[in-house]
């Protein structure tokens, strides 16, 4: 079994429960795992990331993600470079626009022009470089340069900052779902990028995210992501991926009432009301966006979707479930007891 595959486990307890289930993971036979970046949500990611790589000897740890809106690009470089002395060839960095950490506290999420500019700032201040912050402030990072940087990957959803993530990152993490012809079409603009900026396009890993969320019954499962698919519906990013996935859910009339979820509708503490007022999708639609999502169902049905996703070239799938305050204890589970084995794969 060759493809990789992490598990996001949100930093939603006190740090030494943290590492322990980070711990569990690996042992379950997860590659990596991706620690929630939500400064109110959540405790803080990078603490919660040394936990982690003290706590385990193999699998990897990345900040999922982290963002230059609320955490300054020096800032972010400071810390990966400290948490990666502790495992250098075990962490990676995440970063993407922010937005649950931003919408909390009232500021907009990162633009395009900054994201490049972060990525480009982190990976000079951590390879040693001097660089100029305007103002006159030209500065580098004391223990930069002291050991090879951990790499930096773009999360993407649009295709502005997928092509960025092509000309400047060492990867990208895609929010397209994993369908044939989304993945196709994300790794095209990718590749376009790179080769804008004169790069090999194979150089540039892709990570695919696959909502994740494992029941006995089919129907249980898909009704627990019925607030995550609607999320699709409801953000104009999604459109293209769900176009490019063949799913069209004509003009559907959206509630008013999932805007006022706190902090939004993939987050919402109320999940029982997300789920109410999310209950005017048909189930036809339902079932076709979780399956363009990525593993929603059956351990047996999730088995099988990984390995038509191996079959369709997919080298690296990133979980992430409905657990937001929650470890994803029943899928970690799931994977250990029944699909791991499934794949000819229990650890290492």
């Amino acid at each position: 079994m060759s493809i990789k595959i992490d598990l996001r486990v949100p930093p939603c307890k006190p740090m030494p429960m943290v590492a322990d289930f980070v711990k569990q993971c690996e042992d379950a036979g997860f590659d990596g795992v991706g620690i929630l970046d939500s400064q109110l949500l959540e405790r803080d990611c990078f603490v919660a990331m040394a936990a982690a790589l003290q706590a385990t000897d193999r699998i990897n740890v990345a900040s999922a993600v982290t963002n230059p809106a609320t955490r300054h690009p020096s800032v972010v470089a400071s810390a990966a470079q400290t948490v990666a002395e502790l495992a250098p060839d075990r962490v990676q960095v995440w970063i993407g626009r922010g937005y649950s950490s931003t919408a909390t506290i009232g500021i907009p999420p990162a633009t395009v022009r900054q994201m490049r500019h972060a990525v480009v700032t982190m990976k000079e201040l951590m390879s040693g470089d001097m660089v100029s912050f305007g103002n006159d402030a030209n500065s580098r990072m004391k223990h930069g340069g002291e050991a090879p940087p951990p790499p930096v990957y773009i999360a993407a959803t649009g295709p502005r900052v997928m092509k960025v993530a092509g000309e400047v990152a060492d990867g990208a993490l895609l929010m397209t779902g994993i369908h044939p012809g989304a993945v196709s079409e994300a790794r095209e603009i990718i590749a376009d990028g790179a080769r804008a900026a004169g790069r090999n396009p194979d150089d540039v890993e892709t990570i695919f995210t696959a909502t994740t969320i494992i029941k006995d019954d089919l129907k249980e499962a898909r009704e627990i992501a019925r607030p995550l698919a609607v999320s699709r519906l409801m953000e104009e990013t999604y459109q293209r991926w769900l176009k490019a996935a063949g799913i069209d859910v004509g003009d559907l009339e959206l509630p008013a009432g999932l805007w006022d979820l706190y902090p939004d509708v993939p987050h919402a503490e109320d999940w029982e009301k997300a789920q109410e007022l999310c209950s005017f999708l048909p189930d036809d639609a339902l079932a076709a966006i979780c399956d363009y999502m990525g593993l929603i169902g059956t351990p047996e049905h999730c088995a099988n979707r990984i390995k038509q996703a191996e079959k369709e070239g997919l080298t690296h799938l990133y979980l992430m479930t409905g657990a937001t305050y929650e470890f994803a204890t029943g899928e970690m589970e799931a994977f250990r007891d029944h699909i791991f084995p499934a794949l000819d794969r229990n650890g290492h």
